[in-house]
């Protein structure tokens, strides 16, 4: 039996009590099934994207280094060193820096500085059982060993669950989400000349040797080919060429463009390097395009509402989406002579610069819970594809409870941790928006779907009751239609509800 009999035949069982509904299962047939393997589609990618997720839980290539009266003993000794840098490292990553207090310094045994507060918050301890209890794994490069040391690059894997329960148990807040992946283009200035492509060019030999996928804010580095030379140069790349960042985030298929600027002067016998990273290009098209000025919410103008959950964050406090913006800095000086390990530094502060405002706009709170009402629209099921995966892919959603589904929308729970103007963020970086018009129930669509509907009466008439669930007198024919779009033929009539 084919897969298309086989889910008829289904149907017409689950519905042979109900005749007056059998009735529409030819009508509609199709879109169930299509709908059918939507939603067992992502039975197996909710494993997928929850794999995807974790990327922050990896430190990669942290260099380990350490001695023994035995092979096996240095070997052991530096495996152990490298996880106690590592798990400062990612518990530093994931936390906002006013949290670091609670944290302990593994690598040096230091205790964290404050036990507790006020709020709730509780100091972090963490035990040599306890740091090998949170690994899940280790990989290691360029092994280097003799008689009594041993030298190498170690990528720890630590085990998200665990890791989230350690923070949640210290009710520390905690960011996991991920920006969407940026290329990277490392420009030097000296005196001497600018450099990009130039073989002689350290600065882009550092920021290739920097690990930079498992960030908050990832990044990839251009491979520096001759293809690459001849789309952008130095000075087109600090002028902001949109032709030229456009082209080469097409080569590489990035939405967004970063180009890392650095001055770098010598006098006195000191390097001093100057940093900005530069939001040089981002891709139209992507949900901010709907997110104006004139969209936004008032606590004044919303009626019993929680003020917390009714305001949305100004379009200039929005993350990297300028054109033009610098978007971390970092000024370094130290005594000429090692440019790499004064650049690696400066690489470490401004990814840390720059991942803080994405990661104050994206923390999980677990302190704070909320379930809201949930309306999702889309014109296609490749839409209805993407919000799925946008809210399995977002760490902010703790769960989401479908009730019904059509043709054009479906209806939700969906429990967030925090406020939802975080999880407005993070569904953008998703490119799906999410937003309310009263503040009683929330919306998601594409940007293109989203630009059709936001605003429409219906939506503030039907806020508490949802739109394309059955309504209270029971009618299962009630679905609205956005006011620029015409009504089908009764033969391409929807699916009006389907339970979950």
């Amino acid at each position: 039996m084919g897969v298309r009999s086989a889910c008829g035949a289904a149907i017409t069982d689950v519905l042979a009590p109900f005749p007056g509904r059998a009735q529409r299962v030819d009508i509609s047939m199709r879109f169930f099934c299509v709908i059918g393997a939507i939603l067992l589609f992502f039975s197996f990618a909710a494993g997928a994207a929850q794999a995807a997720g974790d990327e922050v839980f990896v430190v990669a290539r942290v260099p380990v280094q350490g001695t023994g009266e035995t092979a096996t003993a240095a070997r052991q000794a530096a495996q152990s060193q490298g996880r106690r840098r590592a798990i400062d490292i990612l518990l530093r990553r994931v936390t906002p820096e006013e949290d670091w207090v609670f944290l302990p310094t593994v690598s040096t045994g230091r205790p964290a500085e404050l036990p507790a507060d006020g709020t709730g918050k509780t100091a972090i301890a963490i035990s040599s059982s306890d740091l090998v209890g949170l690994e899940s794994g280790f990989e290691v490069y360029g092994e280097k060993a003799s008689s009594n040391s041993y030298r190498a690059y170690i990528t720890y894997r630590f085990k998200p669950d665990a890791i989230r329960r350690l923070l949640k148990n210290a009710r520390l807040p905690y960011s996991e989400a991920q920006t969407r992946v940026a290329l990277v283009l490392p420009v030097l200035q000296t005196d001497s000349g600018t450099y990009l492509w130039e073989s002689n060019n350290p600065w882009m030999a550092a920021w290739k040797s920097r690990p930079l996928t498992h960030e908050l804010t990832p990044m990839t580095t251009p491979i520096g080919d001759l293809e690459d030379s001849q789309t952008i140069s130095a000075r087109q790349a600090l002028a902001l060429d949109s032709g030229a960042l456009a082209a080469i985030a097409s080569k590489y298929g990035v939405s967004q463009v970063m180009v890392a600027h650095a001055r770098l002067q010598q006098a006195e016998g000191q390097f001093k390097l100057s940093v900005r990273l530069i939001n040089a290009y981002r891709e139209l098209g992507k949900a901010e395009e709907v997110l104006g000025e004139d969209e936004q919410l008032n606590v004044s103008d919303v009626a019993n509402t929680s003020p917390s959950y009714a305001t949305f964050s100004s379009p200039d406090e929005e993350f990297a989406t300028k054109v033009g913006e610098t978007v971390a800095r970092a000024y370094l000086t130290e005594a000429a002579g090692n440019f790499p390990a004064l650049a690696e530094r400066a690489i470490d502060a401004a990814i840390a610069d720059y991942a803080s405002g994405w990661k104050q706009k994206t923390l999980i709170d677990h302190s704070k819970e909320a379930l809201l009402p949930v309306t999702a629209f889309f014109d296609r099921v490749a839409d209805w594809s993407k919000i799925r995966a946008a809210l399995i892919a977002t760490p902010l959603v703790g769960a989401v409870q479908i009730s019904s589904l059509s043709r054009r929308g479906a209806e939700m729970d969906v429990r967030i941790f925090g406020d939802p103007s975080k999880v407005q963020v993070a569904m953008e970086n998703q490119g799906i928006v999410f937003w309310t018009e009263t503040g009683d129930r929330w919306f998601l669509a594409t940007p293109s779907v989203a630009s059709k509907v936001r605003g429409r009466r219906f939506l503030r008439g039907n806020e508490r009751r949802g739109i394309f669930g059955a309504d209270d007198s029971g009618d299962d024919d009630y679905t609205p239609v956005p006011v620029n779009q015409e009504p089908e033929d009764e033969g391409n009539s929807y699916l009006r509800k389907i339970e979950q």
